[in-house]
């Protein structure tokens, strides 16, 4: 299949969107709002953050261009969380030691959890991209944090759904994924959506025991080893950002992408591409956040051909990771509940975000009130090299709807599915 070249896009009309009334009390008529951005600009997960960046940017831009909110300009105060639980805890302290309360934030499931604990001691509240760890809408719900992102029951049952159903050839699949707590609800959860699906279609499958490795080292040699000679088919990366690409690049030497039939992946998607270019394995699908050159992204949603154009203004490119998507949505998150809300004070911005619905790049998205797990749609891609610039891309888009796989809510209970 040739894949269309990600084409410039002009911006749909923000009016339906976008609005302004009112100031908040305790600032100077006038001065900008500022909204936080715990993100990691620093070590291995620095390509992730300036993605992350990038997305949180272009609504600052889309939202500032069409009169601000609540009638000011909308700053974004950057602080690098380093891809660490223990930056992520500095960085929300110091945002709210200068005063920002509402913050984009703890992309990753250990940050997530390192955060969510203190955000009602410091009166701030932090609406979160990405993390997928179940506890954190549940056993450790905080009122204070938002997962405006898949969890993992939904993120990674679902590609376990979607591979199991795409490729029913495969009969054994082998997991690596991160050593904690998220590393072992991706396993399970992965597992679940393969026997399901398998379930359903009347046939047999088998997930072999998961490889758990560090997202902090190097050399995944033995990793790769264990994963070669488990005797699975099918193979899934739990890894994300730049240990996914290493994994990978590692592997291609020993001829990992050729071992397995069809390699799954979490949501690293072009990053991998770019920088593997041709070396990107033949057989390689992923979570992808936005591909607005494909459809449903291209003709349904008019939110993903503003995003298009502010993203070229940003990053200076229209090739970018669709993880950008995950950041714009979340920054909507805040803009669109402080307009709601009418206020910065953030009692009133978290109850205004609890229930709120509202269209993303992505389609429509709602925030469940009772857990604030955010609930959209779920979608997953084959991501290759190709001759057109950039060298890369997505095609042959499968879409999810999450209402579907989402569990019940239940905040300060461990969920037991």
């Amino acid at each position: 299949m040739t894949i269309p070249r990600r084409t410039l896009f002009q911006a749909a009309s923000a009016a339906a969107v976008l609005g302004a009334a009112g100031a908040r009390p305790l600032r100077a008529q006038g001065a900008p709002i500022r909204v936080g951005a715990m993100l990691p600009m620093s070590g291995i997960g620095a390509e992730a953050g300036t993605a992350w960046l990038h997305g949180i940017k272009a609504a600052q831009m889309q939202w500032n261009d069409t009169g601000g909110l609540l009638g000011r300009k909308i700053e974004i105060v950057v602080r690098d969380d380093k891809f660490t639980s223990a930056g992520a805890v500095n960085a929300v302290r110091e945002l709210a030691g200068e005063g920002v309360n509402l913050s984009i934030g703890a992309g990753q499931s250990p940050m997530a959890l390192a955060i969510a604990p203190i955000l009602a001691e410091l009166k701030s509240m932090v609406v979160a991209p990405a993390p997928t760890v179940m506890s954190v809408t549940h056993e450790n719900f905080s009122r204070n944090f938002f997962r405006l992102s898949s969890n993992a029951l939904m993120l990674y049952g679902g590609i376990g759904n979607l591979m199991t159903t795409r490729f029913p050839d495969v009969k054994t699949w082998a997991v690596i994924a991160p050593d904690s707590e998220n590393g072992r609800d991706v396993a399970r959860y992965f597992k679940a959506g393969a026997m399901a699906a398998a379930a359903k279609a009347g046939r047999q499958v088998k997930v072999a025991e998961p490889v758990f490795a560090s997202l902090n080292k190097a050399d995944y040699r033995i990793e790769i080893n264990n994963l070669m000679n488990s005797g699975a088919e099918g193979l899934f990366i739990g890894l994300t950002a730049a240990p996914c690409v290493s994994l990978l690049q590692q592997g291609r030497s020993v001829g990992l992408d050729r071992k397995f039939k069809v390699i799954g992946e979490a949501g690293t998607e072009l990053m991998i591409a770019k920088a593997m270019q041709k070396s990107t394995p033949r057989n390689l699908w992923g979570v992808t956040f936005w591909a607005p050159e494909l459809e449903p992204f291209k003709s349904e949603f008019p939110v993903s051909k503003q995003l298009g154009e502010y993203i070229l203004k940003v990053a200076g490119t229209p090739w970018v990771p669709g993880i950008v998507q995950a950041s714009h949505r979340s920054a909507l998150g805040i803009f669109h509940a402080v307009k709601k809300a009418g206020s910065t004070e953030t009692d009133a911005v978290i109850a205004a975000l609890e229930g709120l619905q509202f269209d993303t790049a992505a389609g429509p998205y709602r925030v469940r009130k009772e857990d604030h797990q955010g609930i959209g749609s779920f979608y997953f891609a084959k991501i290759g090299a190709r001759d057109a610039a950039p060298g890369y891309g997505l095609e042959q888009v499968y879409r999810l709807d999450e209402n579907e796989i989402v569990e019940p809510p239940s905040p300060g209970k461990k969920y037991e599915g």
